[in-house]
C-alpha cells in the first residue's frame, strides 16, 4: 500500500509537498520524508507539479475548515492518516499517536478534515492516493 505524505505549514504558507513512494521531495523536506535518498525516485515533471497542485488543493480545503483551538501550541505538529475514496470522500481519518495536539485539538483537526470532503479529486485523478499522511504545524 503508497502512502503520501502532505506536509501543511500554516505559519510559511509555503507551497506543501506531496511525496510518495517514488518522488523526491524538495528542499529541507527531503530528510522529513524518512527515507534515504538514494531509495527515491524521481517522478516525471508533469506528475510532480500535478502533485504540488494536488497538495494544494488537499492544504486549502482543509485549512478551510479548521478552527485552531487555543489549547493548541504555536508551532506544535500533528499528523493525519487518512484513507479516502476515489472522488474524495473520507473513509476515515486518526491522528498519530505522537501527535503534539491535545486531545481537544486533535479532534478539531480531525472534524476538518471531515468538513472538508469530498476532499479534491477532479483533474487529479493520475496521482490521487487512498492513503494519505499529512503533518500539520500550528501556526506560530
Amino acid at each position: 500500500m503508497k502512502t503520501t505524505s502532505l506536509l501543511v505549514t500554516l505559519v510559511a504558507l509555503a507551497m506543501p509537498l506531496l511525496s510518495r513512494a517514488g518522488t523526491v521531495p524538495a528542499g529541507a523536506d527531503a530528510a522529513a520524508a524518512g527515507r534515504p535518498a538514494a531509495s527515491r525516485l524521481v517522478a516525471p515533471p508533469d506528475d510532480e507539479a500535478l502533485r504540488a497542485r494536488y497538495a494544494a488543493a488537499i492544504r486549502d480545503a482543509i485549512i478551510a475548515q479548521w478552527s485552531i483551538g487555543a489549547s493548541v501550541p504555536s508551532g506544535a505538529r500533528c499528523r493525519l492518516a487518512i484513507r479516502q475514496l476515489p472522488g474524495g470522500a473520507v473513509g476515515s481519518v486518526q491522528a498519530d499517536p505522537d501527535c503534539e495536539f491535545d486531545a481537544a485539538g486533535r479532534a478539531g483537526l480531525e472534524r476538518a478534515v471531515m468538513r472538508a470532503q469530498p476532499l479534491p479529486y477532479r483533474g487529479f485523478e493520475r496521482v490521487f492516493e487512498r492513503s494519505l499522511d499529512l503533518q500539520f504545524t500550528a501556526p506560530r
